[in-house]
């Protein structure tokens, strides 16, 4: 029996605590020449894990390429954005981004329980009804925090959050993603998706990661192991400590 094709949840305990919920992940043009992206998303649904993946909406074409990917191998894909049944609904702030108001996350969470993978284009609607474009990590966050997702992934070149000269950081709380963030030792990209990973769990989601997402099966490996890749942001770091002596 193909385990990729037909996995079997009771026997893949790490796995246990993803099944029957969302893991949002933020889709770029890099993150998408992975080579098992698509693969590693038809076996996280049928694993019974519920993808949604959040791609900026001025890359529809991106978008699109992935849902017909994922159709063609059996994923049940569907393309939708923040426009649909007003899921998101949008003002401008003082600096003129795109600000969300609130969420609707009744579709997205009716999609899900019917078994599809979410492809969402970072928009919404306005006040006065118009669509509006929106960062789409800020709308991966919001999306995760909606539907309480276990996981929130955004894609890093470096592969999470540098340490020092040498290494990547392992583990953050979200007090101190926050603080790192704010500092301004890191590049506006990098800052800016550690605050929403730190504001997705502060939201609800269960833990966020910064990690290299064009990585082999990178969106699979804390399901199928007992690790995690990139930088890891919770609201609380679990220490393991060993037995007593």
């Amino acid at each position: 029996m193909d385990g990729f094709a037909n996995p079997a949840p009771e026997t893949l305990q790490t796995a246990r605590p993803f099944v029957g919920r969302a893991v949002v992940l933020t889709l770029d043009p890099l993150a998408a020449e992975s080579s098992t992206l698509v693969e590693d998303l038809v076996f996280m649904r049928r694993l019974g894990v519920r993808p949604i993946i959040v791609h900026d909406v001025t890359q529809r074409a991106l978008g699109a390429r992935l849902v017909g990917h994922l159709n063609r191998i059996g994923g049940d894909a569907v393309a939708l954005d923040g426009t649909s049944a007003s899921t998101l609904v949008l003002s401008t702030g003082s600096d003129g981004r795109s600000v969300v108001r609130s969420v609707n996350a009744q579709l997205v969470s009716l999609l899900l329980e019917q078994g599809y993978i979410l492809v969402f284009g970072s928009e919404g609607t306005s006040f006065a009804g118009t669509s509006a474009a929106l960062d789409a990590t800020d709308a991966a966050r919001v999306l995760a925090a909606s539907v309480h997702a276990v996981r929130l992934l955004f894609p890093s070149e470096r592969g999470g959050i540098p340490a020092g000269s040498d290494g990547i950081i392992d583990e953050l709380t979200s007090s101190e993603a926050l603080a790192l963030a704010r500092e301004g030792s890191l590049p506006d990209e990098a800052a800016h998706s550690l605050t929403a990973a730190a504001m997705g769990v502060r939201g609800g989601v269960d833990a966020a990661q910064l990690l290299d997402l064009r990585s082999t099966h990178a969106t699979l490996v804390e399901m199928l192991t007992t690790r995690h890749l990139g930088t890891q942001v919770r609201s609380q770091v679990i220490v393991e400590t060993g037995p007593a002596s």
